[in-house]
């Protein structure tokens, strides 16, 4: 199965077992089936991601309440990367 291409390179992890790698699994809307995003990895086809970031678990959105409707936005935590920022602590190869 082929990796999404919205999905970091950089983010690592298992393979989800629920979709196969995929990100997406086919499910039962009522009488009929539409592809969505996996429940059990967000979307990205990983779990277990050390460095997925903590508010969208490494799929670069989230969803927010906008006067009572769900929305889709790009996730302000990782800026839509789905990486967990370095924090200073962290460093940079840069400033050292």
């Amino acid at each position: 199965m082929a990796r999404r291409p919205d999905v970091h390179p950089e983010l690592t992890g298992d393979r989800c077992s629920d979709c196969n790698g995929s990100g997406t699994v086919i499910a039962d809307m009522g009488g009929f089936k539409a592809e969505v995003d996996c429940s059990q990895c967000y979307g990205t086809g990983l779990v277990n991601s050390p460095n997925a970031c903590i508010e969208c678990y490494g799929c670069g959105t989230v969803i927010v309440d906008f006067f009572g409707v769900n929305v889709e936005t790009t996730c302000d935590h990782c800026g839509g990367s789905g990486l967990e920022p370095k924090t200073e602590l962290e460093g940079d190869s840069k400033g050292q």
